[in-house]
């Protein structure tokens, strides 16, 4: 691993040192960031990747959707979909919510990308002018935008055609009726190419969760009294970006009372001696790629008292219980009969869910607890080469602290492999 130079190097970047040495390096440290001056984020080294081969499986696995469902053309708009199918990176944030890009997908994967920004992108046949399909570029009324696109749509599929639509707006569903279209959902079809990855793809999200482990021991070194949660959520961000990552999902970061319930944004709330701190990454990292892992530990050199090592013990008892649950072909209704149980008087704070799937963010399948799968659960099978994420979260619905745990897990034929390489904290265990 390359690191930059650094003034916090004693730990970073090597996820085989115990936490306990960790905490020591960072315990007599209680200055905020901002006295910090001259630190540089870690760089990790980039792994060489074949992106030729992971863009032509992806847009493979995506036509042949397209051929199941007889679908004459695909229109996408969603950013995490444009990376995964074109591999295009261009303001995902503002594309997310005003969909300025639109890439048609024809069966035999010619694509065109209408928009304002063209360039030599591998992939891409044609570029042309945007449709300006939002608010933003053509006002309140979008009906004009509307044909336009699908006078696009029709002078490649011709009409009676079955056209599959990411979510873009009812006036395109409305202008692709009226040209005899029959419009899909293609969320289903992406989502169902996304879940079964790549050797490549595999490799890219090892690269994004070391990325992520080295913005952890820097945010451990960080994770001091007088700093505030926000400060310390910046280090990871500093971290994804400095190595060439994206964005971050959420704001999953709270400290001391506010760890509970959990899905509290970081604040600039003061971390205090003997707090806890809990943190989910969420990491859209390189290559677009989310590294999602949760971890919970003390501030400075605090030691946990018995209530926090007792809900820390039951947090990584239940993630190691699933993990142990993942193998192909298990079912998803088998999955959450057979999860973890905690005590009751932690079920009305628990995770949304048992277990989920992850790649460029995010993914089917969602496995919800026993007592949520009436209103929530659906079935299927685990596949190999298929990656998940184990969840946990423990805290009393009474009050008190709370612990957050997570790790990904490659699926395989025998099991799981573990992909997040960052320990617990092995001396909260005895």
């Amino acid at each position: 691993m390359r690191l930059a130079s650094s003034s916090l190097t004693a730990t970073r970047g090597d996820a085989s040192l115990g936490n306990a040495a960790r905490r020591a390096s960072a315990s007599d440290k209680t200055a905020p960031l901002s006295a910090w001056n001259g630190w540089r984020a870690p760089l990790v080294e980039v792994p060489d990747i074949d992106f030729d081969a992971i863009r032509a499986h992806r847009l493979s696995r995506f036509t042949e959707q397209l051929e199941d469902h007889d679908v004459a053309l695909a229109v996408i708009v969603n950013p995490v979909s444009l990376r995964y199918v074109v591999d295009w990176r261009h303001f995902p944030l503002f594309q997310a919510r005003t969909p300025s890009y639109i890439l048609l997908v024809e069966p035999d994967g010619r694509m065109v990308l209408s928009g304002g920004y063209s360039e030599d992108h591998p992939g891409i046949a044609e570029f042309r002018p945007g449709h300006r399909y939002n608010v933003f570029e053509s006002g309140y009324e979008l009906r004009d935008a509307a044909a336009r696109l699908a006078d696009d749509v029709v002078a490649v599929t011709g009409r009676r055609a079955k056209v599959a639509v990411e979510p873009i707006g009812a006036a395109v569903v409305q202008a692709l009726e009226e040209r005899d279209v029959t419009v899909i959902d293609a969320e289903p079809l992406i989502e169902a190419a996304r879940s079964v990855k790549s050797a490549g793809e595999i490799d890219c999200m090892r690269h994004s969760a070391r990325v992520a482990a080295a913005g952890m021991d820097a945010m451990r070194e960080m994770t001091l009294p007088g700093v505030t949660e926000n400060e310390l959520y910046a280090v990871l961000h500093h971290v994804n970006i400095a190595n060439d990552g994206d964005w971050i999902e959420g704001r999953m970061l709270s400290s001391g009372p506010r760890t509970n319930p959990w899905y509290q944004n970081a604040s600039d709330r003061v971390m205090q001696p003997g707090d806890w701190m809990a943190f989910d990454t969420d990491m859209i990292g390189p290559f677009g790629y989310c590294a999602d892992v949760s971890r919970t530990w003390m501030v400075g050199d605090s030691r946990p008292d018995a209530v926090q090592r007792d809900l820390y013990q039951r947090a990584h008892a239940e993630v190691a219980h699933n993990a142990d649950l993942l193998k192909a072909g298990v079912s998803f209704r088998e999955l959450s009969e057979r999860s973890f149980r905690q005590a009751k008087r932690f079920h009305a704070h628990r995770y949304t869910c048992v277990l989920h799937g992850l790649g460029l963010s995010d993914e089917y399948p969602k496995i919800p607890y026993p007592q949520d799968w009436d209103r929530a659960g659906y079935d299927g099978e685990l596949e190999a080469d298929t990656v998940l994420c184990v969840e946990s979260f423990v805290g009393a619905e009474h009050g008190g602290p709370g612990v957050k745990l997570e790790d990904t897990y490659l699926i395989t034929d025998s099991g799981a492999e573990l992909l997040t390489p960052y320990p617990f904290e092995d001396d909260f265990l005895v």
